[in-house]
């Protein structure tokens, strides 16, 4: 109790407390450990509180002064933190994952795919730009207007990834079914660049008469990609 009144009534012990979810924070890049990250964080906002609580008792005791640096600190590390957790937000979902070697993976190809390149009623994936932006390829030749699109699964716990963003962006509408390669692209936003897991593809078509299928489904070591 001693302590808890200290921290509201001298009024850089809050501000000297935001080391504490900086520390915790570090940690957590160190071990790339997200529960951790997300305590770190916890921590900050609560901080934060503790901070304008500590304002207000110092207009109590007549130190009004004292609100300036307080109120300031937890301004600029509020937007600070926020800004950085908007452009290049920490995700070590991939981080700790095991890729298990009873399992067959593919490597996303690093080209533009052609009809050579796949097998009768196949598809693959290729990373041409950036890591965890994936284009796809198929020659699967659909017998009725539909579209395909792609449903994405962490291979260890059958997590879906990215799921409202990948059934939308890897939309190819298929109109009038023709004889040809089909592409389009998708992005997996679980994990970070380098941070390697295994993740099993289903490509699937949904005709617009009838219900959807699964075409094939394929295993490859992929990345998330980072904002």
């Amino acid at each position: 109790m001693k302590y808890l009144k200290k921290y509201f009534i001298t009024w850089y012990v809050p501000i000297l407390s935001y080391l504490i979810p900086y520390l915790i924070f570090q940690l957590g890049l160190i071990l790339k450990n997200d529960e951790i990250i997300n305590l770190s964080l916890a921590i900050f906002y609560l901080n934060i509180v503790g901070n304008l609580i500590s304002a207000v008792v110092q207009i109590v005791i007549k130190k009004w002064y004292f609100l300036f640096p307080q109120i300031m600190a937890s301004a600029f590390l509020f937007f600070s933190v926020s800004m950085y957790l908007a452009f290049s937000p920490p995700d070590f979902y991939g981080a700790n994952k095991v890729i298990p070697k009873n399992i067959k993976f593919e490597i996303p190809a690093e080209k533009e795919l052609t009809e050579k390149d796949l097998k009768q009623n196949d598809f693959r994936l290729a990373e041409r730009s950036q890591p965890g932006i994936y284009n796809f390829y198929t020659n699967h030749q659909p017998k009725e207007s539909g579209y395909f699109y792609i449903k994405a699964f962490e291979i260890t716990s059958n997590d879906r990834l990215s799921e409202d963003g990948i059934t939308e962006r890897s939309k190819i509408v298929v109109e009038k079914p023709d004889t040809k390669i089909y592409t389009g692209d998708f992005i997996i936003y679980e994990g970070s660049w380098d941070d390697q897991y295994g993740a099993r593809i289903e490509l699937w078509y949904h005709p617009d008469s009838s219900s959807e299928y699964k075409i094939k489904q394929k295993n490859y070591i992929i990345e998330g990609w980072m904002r």
